[in-house]
């Protein structure tokens, strides 16, 4: 399911079209979801620049890329390191000579056990990956972009930037903060009537190798699985747990499905890429609690100015 309608769904008379002879920049490009949007892009005929930190998955995904004929340039990069995102910018313009995409995929994961026991540490690092990185990206290439007048900017975060999970709170946090920036830079684009895209991609459990090895754990007869979970947990609500994560992996999905229904999406111009249908009531569910409180607190007198009222 691609979705997304009103604010997520309006296109652009110079809406960039994926086409042969741009160049896109795809961070966390090695392997899982991000190397399956470079290879989406690259059927399309897209030269792509591929970021990563991983430096020997990097090198072995741009030389099946070229082997496949592709033109393909790739930038050891750690995006939690503004500067070295500027780096991966100007290499970008000094390679190809332009830049019609970027998108900002790299990502990690986070969390474990409650809230208020959660390491500041911990924060920092999904915190500097998963939503700095972002910003990074942001800051770096869409100068780029508005100087040439047109482009897209991608921006990967999660099903749970829309529906959180309990014991995962810096992961939640940071997807939340990605859609969050990704709808504002949508809108700021707008006012200033610049033609730049912005999606946001909300998939949920994909094929990688940490979802796999999620799945080994949950599977596993043994309680290893159980380390970041609060030791006040029950047996029942440790089980629950369990079921819970089992019901999310059944639901995986093929990291080339899901890169194909998110380049659908910008292909639309929608500001809302959602690739999974199994979480929608979930969504549902938050959305209608957030409307029930608007309809039940008897603010009909209550009036903050926006920049809508101007």
């Amino acid at each position: 399911m691609v979705s997304g309608k009103d604010e997520g769904q309006r296109g652009r008379e110079n809406s960039v079209i994926i086409e042969v002879g741009q160049v896109a920049v795809v961070t966390g490009a090695a392997q899982g979801l991000g190397r399956a949007l470079a290879a989406g892009l690259i059927d399309r005929g897209v030269s792509v620049v591929l970021a990563d930190i991983a430096t020997e998955r990097l090198q072995t995904t741009a030389e099946a890329f070229t082997a496949r004929g592709a033109r393909v340039l790739p930038v050891i990069t750690d995006v939690s390191d503004a500067a070295a995102v500027n780096t991966l910018a100007s290499r970008t313009v000094e390679y190809f000579g332009r830049v019609d995409m970027v998108v900002n995929n790299a990502g990690i994961g986070g969390g474990g056990g409650p809230l208020w026991q959660s390491d500041p540490q911990d924060w920092q690092r999904v915190l500097g990956v998963n939503l700095l990185g972002v910003v990074h990206g942001i800051q770096a290439f869409v100068p780029h972009l508005v100087r040439t007048g047109a482009g897209h900017v991608v921006n990967i975060a999660s099903i749970a930037g829309l529906a959180v999970m309990p014991f995962g709170s810096s992961y939640c946090a940071s997807k939340h903060a990605v859609v969050a920036i990704s709808e504002t830079l949508r809108r700021e684009l707008e006012m200033l009537e610049l033609p730049i895209g912005v999606t946001v991609a909300c998939p949920g459990y994909v094929r990688t190798p940490l979802v796999e090895g999620l799945a080994t754990l949950v599977e596993a007869d043994d309680d290893a699985w159980t380390e970041h979970l609060p030791a006040e947990l029950s047996k029942e609500q440790r089980e629950q747990v369990r079921a819970t994560l089992k019901r999310g992996i059944a639901t995986v999905m093929e990291p080339e499905v899901a890169a194909e229904r998110i380049l659908a999406a910008v292909e639309a111009d929608q500001l809302y890429a959602l690739t999974h249908g199994d979480f929608d009531d979930r969504i549902r569910h938050r959305a209608e609690g957030i409307l029930a409180a608007l309809d039940g607190q008897g603010r009909s007198g209550d009036h903050v100015e926006t920049t809508d009222d101007k």
